[in-house]
């Protein structure tokens, strides 16, 4: 199709919202068929329970406790926009109904993220009225792992100055790498300091329901909220994002506003989902989730994300064989970070530097523009780096020896 950037090609190794499976797809159709508004339960029963269900699921799945409940958004960063809004309403300071502006009371409120940290959470803050000032990047470790000693002091800095921690996140799978944050010990920092602790799994969440991998969630029980995205690695349509927290009742203080034309008289005994986010029009998100996991099952799932793992790895393994050829970074799920690196004797640092930022620019053009292929690139230590994230439900090894192969003969040339 003219015009048209193909997420559903087995090569399609740019982003993370990267496949839609058939099960998934008949669940949009139908959901738009129906095309049904879940912001009461009385609008649309079935939206509200059939959500509940799959959330639990989903849950179990990748062994959450039990006091984390879920709801249903359109992206992660409308999910972290809520968990944030929810750890400043936990503060008690009024805000909901007097504001933040011309509080002389208010001292300045602080979110920290890593420096690797996606940049929905700097535009939450933004959209919060808290500022880029209001949150604190902190830097990361050799793994693009957040620093926790570099945490505490930017806490410790922060209430001598003045200044009101609340909120840290922390992300276990970074955009650009994939790396994971030492959640254990951000929650105990947290603990400390009585801090709001939002975890970001919106890519690597979904990982967690491989039995083998469950250990990258260590620490996350002990998290406030956390969002996965199913729409980036369950193979599901976009947009579909998943908000847990064991705290739905701050979420819902936060947000619930009840005019009279849309009280119900069961409003105290079902969830109504207009009252956990600022959006009236809820679409039957719920339904597409469902049926992908009926018809895989969690066996199939986990077996479908596994098989990425190991694809992930050989690639990998091909870098790292190769002597043009360098990983840039820690590879833990499916994304590899690399660059072309041919030697030249005698050449400058800075020369050096300049000629492989380009020329690996160029051979991310030349492989986008092939129609074979289609990759990204993020910036590591200063460094231009190509990024290849495997995830599509059909991608096979085939697929990946082409886009290596392709690699080369575009290197060469």
């Amino acid at each position: 199709v003219p015009a048209l950037t193909h997420w559903n090609h087995p090569a399609f190794f740019a982003y993370f919202s990267i496949s839609a499976s058939a099960p998934g797809i008949f669940g949009e159709l139908l959901a738009a068929a129906f095309n049904v508004n879940g912001m009461l339960w009385r609008t649309s029963p079935a939206s509200t329970e059939m959500e509940e269900v799959a959330l639990s699921w989903l849950r179990e799945m990748m062994n959450l406790p039990t006091k984390f409940e879920g709801i249903i958004y359109d992206t992660a960063s409308v999910s972290t926009m809520h968990a944030i809004a929810a750890a400043r309403e936990a503060l008690n300071l009024n805000i909901r109904e007097e504001g933040m502006s011309g509080r002389a009371d208010l001292p300045l409120l602080r979110v920290y993220c890593s420096e690797q940290a996606h940049s929905s959470v700097e535009k939450a803050v933004i959209a919060l009225g808290l500022g880029q000032r209001g949150l604190r990047k902190i830097p990361t470790d050799t793994e693009f792992r957040m620093n926790p000693d570099a945490l505490a002091q930017a806490i410790d800095e922060d209430r001598q100055s003045g200044a009101l921690p609340f909120c840290v996140v922390a992300t276990v799978g970074t955009t650009s790498t994939t790396s994971i944050d030492l959640v254990p010990a951000i929650a105990d920092l947290c603990e400390q300091y009585k801090l709001w602790l939002h975890v970001d799994a919106a890519y690597a969440g979904s990982a967690a329901i491989v039995p083998e991998l469950r250990d990258i969630f260590d620490g996350c029980a002990r998290a406030d909220s956390l969002v996965t995205n199913p729409h980036k690695w369950l193979f599901t349509p976009i947009d579909l994002s998943v908000l847990y927290s064991p705290r739905m009742d701050v979420l819902r203080r936060a947000f619930s506003l009840v005019p009279e034309y849309l009280r119900t008289g069961e409003g105290d005994t079902v969830r109504n989902g207009m009252d956990y986010g600022i959006q009236l029009g809820r679409r039957f998100r719920s339904l597409k989730l469902w049926m992908v996991m009926r018809f895989f099952g969690h066996e199939g799932l986990a077996a479908r994300i596994r098989e990425h793992c190991r694809l992930a790895r050989l690639f990998a393994d091909w870098v790292e064989e190769a002597r043009d050829w360098e990983a840039l970074a820690p590879a833990p799920f499916s994304t590899i970070c690399f660059r072309a690196c041919p030697s030249i004797e005698g050449e400058a640092d800075e020369a050096r530097a300049v000629r492989l930022d380009t020329l690996n620019e160029k051979i991310m053009h030349a492989v986008n523009t092939s129609g074979e292929a289609f990759i990204s690139h993020t910036r590591l230590n200063n460094v231009l780096a190509l990024r290849l994230a495997i995830g599509n439900i059909r991608t096979t090894e085939v697929h990946i020896r082409r886009t290596w192969q392709l690699l080369n003969e575009v290197a060469k040339n």
